[in-house]
């Protein structure tokens, strides 16, 4: 049975959860890419559903800056639909990456299958080895984590989330990308990666009770509930779009993922005029828009929810509310530590609503 005791007890353990996988999870990241053309790729692909496509979209920017490609996160019937209409000469030069959490997505499994009828090079991310899709794709990165209790993707995410960065950074040193040696340029980085899990932990430590807060300041007015919309930009979107499933999942309450910019030019004449705007503001090249939009938002009544570093003072002074999230060594990894506080406040909101995991909308 779903519960928000156990959606509480999985946020805990996030960053125990990077210092076990990161060893075995770049491991498996390089077996997975040994059989990959790496130098005839030209394009990235990230296809998934739901949890697992918020992770493509919080992955982008990894492969992009690190392994100098272009890369692009699609929503599994998306690529299905659409993803597969190029020249047949350019199968060859887009990798892939198929991202199912419980590896037996249907539609996940259909498009994998085209994919490689076209001439794709196909790799899966999953929680599960023994899964369908690792035999559908041929190659495989299992971030496995031996769940049994029954919760909203919170420690799946992480882990897909993990794999994904660590797929980026292996191909990063096989295109030889990074300046230097490329195994030690390798090396680095997935130290790097290592290191958030203190970050993940200080982000878990101060957003508990902030969030707890923020769940009671919004059900103040009861219902109607205002749709709740959080936006950001780059990695940000990707964990803007994971929050608010988080909420719907978890407490049954509207709630949708919005680009920042995209923000002002629609959601801003949403009525009421102090109808709650969750800003995702990681540090990184979108940060100063999404700081001057959540100051704009403020002066208009919007009641501004900054998810930000603690230092981030300009964003935090005109915020109604603030979450901190502790920084990371590059933008790049931001999401691991941004992600924190999706679960938190959804079980917060669910707790305070008397709500239990994936009960609303009507019968399954």
């Amino acid at each position: 049975m779903y519960s928000v005791r156990t959606m509480l007890q999985q946020s805990a353990l996030l960053a125990e959860d990077i210092e076990k996988l990161i060893g075995p999870l770049a491991i498996r990241a390089g077996e997975a890419l040994e059989a990959v053309c790496c130098d005839d790729l030209r394009r990235v692909v990230l296809v998934g559903s739901g949890d697992s496509h918020h992770a493509g979209r919080a992955a982008e920017l990894a492969f992009e800056r690190l392994a100098d490609i272009s890369c692009q996160a699609l929503s599994t019937q998306q690529f299905l639909d659409y993803g597969m209409l190029a020249p047949a000469r350019e199968s060859r030069a887009t990798l892939v990456v198929a991202v199912s959490a419980s590896g037996s997505s249907p539609r996940l499994l259909t498009a994998v299958r085209h994919a490689r009828t076209h001439g794709f090079p196909t790799v899966a991310v999953t929680g599960r080895s023994d899964s369908a899709i690792v035999s559908v794709a041929g190659r495989h990165v299992a971030a496995e984590l031996g769940l049994t209790e029954r919760c909203p993707g919170i420690r799946t995410y992480q882990a897909s989330l993990l794999a994904l960065l660590l797929l980026a950074v292996r191909l990063s040193a096989l295109r030889r990308a990074l300046p230097g040696q490329p195994v030690a340029a390798e090396e680095s980085l997935v130290a790097e990666i290592a290191a958030t899990a203190d970050a993940v932990r200080a982000s878990h430590a101060d957003a508990d009770e902030p969030c707890r807060e923020l769940a009671a300041r919004l059900s103040e007015g009861g219902w109607p509930w205002i749709p709740l919309v959080i936006a950001g930009t780059g990695p940000g979107r990707g964990t803007a779009m994971y929050t608010a499933a988080k909420v719907v999942e978890a407490a049954g309450l509207p709630a949708y993922a919005q680009d920042v910019e995209e923000y002002w030019h629609i959601e801003r004449f949403l009525d009421p005029a102090d109808a709650p705007l969750v800003v995702v503001a990681p540090s990184g090249l979108g940060h100063p828009r999404a700081v001057e939009l959540a100051r704009a938002a403020a002066g208009r009544g919007r009641r501004v929810v900054a998810v930000t570093g603690q230092d981030e003072t300009t964003l935090t002074r005109a915020a109604w509310h603030t979450v901190p999230v502790a920084p990371t060594a590059r933008e790049e990894w931001s999401p691991l530590a941004g992600h924190v506080f999706a679960g938190l406040l959804g079980a917060r909101l669910a707790e305070r609503l008397g709500r239990t995991p994936f009960s609303g909308g009507g019968p399954p």
